[in-house]
């Protein structure tokens, strides 16, 4: 098994590290809303919406592999779950919310 702090902790800095740097490079660019985006910070927020729905398959593989190959307990495997879990639906209704306000101008 894997510590879980050896885990979680490596994918959070380069989690924060893109999250922080990459929004930055993107700013003012032209937004990608048809055909294939790789970059998640060059796509439209309907692109973006629709990206955080299609990744949903993914995440409950996370979330499986990660309660079985870390030594978490039922209580932080909740917990793990929990948040990915907000956070998809806070992400999803963000990039809806400024996807019609955007389409609105």
């Amino acid at each position: 098994m894997i510590n879980s702090l050896e885990f979680i902790l490596p994918v959070l800095i380069v989690t924060l590290f893109a999250g922080v740097l990459l929004p930055i490079l993107f700013r003012n660019k032209e937004k990608v809303d048809k055909g294939p985006g790789l970059v998640y910070y060059k796509l439209s927020y309907r692109r973006k919406m629709i990206r955080t729905l299609t990744t949903i398959p993914l995440l409950i593989i996370i979330i499986i592999a990660t309660s079985y190959l870390t030594d978490l307990d039922g209580v932080e495997t909740l917990v793990f779950t929990s948040v990915i879990v907000v956070l998809t639906i806070i992400q999803f209704f963000y990039n809806y919310y400024k996807w019609k306000k955007h389409e609105e101008r």
